[in-house]
């Protein structure tokens, strides 16, 4: 796959805990897919044909592979940031592991084209909880910055009752090739950024399952908040 350009092509992560699952899905001009169990190793992005002709409904197909991305609206979200590119998504269909095909419908995130024109780097974390809660929040970095204190940092969610992000907060640690390894999102949940504010955390660690190529990786993740255990995708860009 040729390198990410500038307002990359579509994009689409998923995952979901109790059914053991994690995808990634890249446009372009030779789209790719992978999809994998939360601790498989040796994942690939293989060649796919996809098509997002339809606003509202994407469909994928590659061998052993069929999915589509549905539009869904989100609930909550910051006033500002980069998650206006982001929507949430359903993701239905089937895939087949060592010769068995199994069917799902599970939550996603997927964007038309990321913007990394003038961007450093890029990440998006997403988590998938049982219940129906479902969180994404995509960190920007310019070119040229040093550090966090210049990036900006959007999330959108859905299952919330508050309709407003406030003040997000997203680290990350990275072992030494540069993997992320434990990562920790933090916000403040509320009608107005000067009422009562909720916290909502998630907590995750990596499961060891990863896709890489190009100045994209992408990485599994075992995660929790409020008590419930979920599934996570922390997804890495560089131009």
């Amino acid at each position: 796959m040729t390198a990410v350009k500038a307002a990359t092509a579509p994009l689409a992560i998923f995952g979901d805990r109790d059914g053991d699952l994690w995808g990634v899905v890249v446009g372009g001009e030779q789209p790719r897919v992978a999809v994998a169990r939360l601790t498989d190793a040796d994942v690939e992005l293989r060649p796919a044909d996809l098509d997002v002709d339809d606003e509202d409904v994407w469909e994928l197909i590659s061998a052993g592979c069929e999915l589509r991305f549905e539009r869904a609206d989100a609930t909550t979200a910051t006033a500002e940031g980069g998650e206006s590119s982001l929507e949430p998504c359903r993701v239905s269909g089937s895939v087949t592991f060592d010769g068995e095909r199994r069917e799902f419908d599970i939550g996603g995130v997927r964007s038309t084209a990321l913007e990394t024109d003038g961007r450093d780097s890029l990440r998006l974390f997403a988590a998938w909880f049982p219940a129906g809660h479902e969180i994404a929040a995509l960190s920007t970095r310019p070119k040229g910055a040093k550090g966090q204190d210049r990036d900006s940092l959007g999330v959108i969610a859905l299952g919330e009752e508050q309709p407003l992000v406030v003040d997000p907060r997203l680290s990350t640690t990275y072992d030494d090739a540069g993997a992320p390894r434990r990562v920790g999102l933090e916000l403040w949940l509320g009608d107005d950024a000067d009422g009562d504010l909720s916290p909502r955390r998630v907590a995750g660690a990596s499961t060891g399952s990863s896709v890489a190529d190009a100045g994209l990786s992408a990485y599994a993740f075992d995660c929790v908040s409020r008590g419930e255990p979920g599934a996570g995708i922390y997804l890495l860009l560089r131009p």
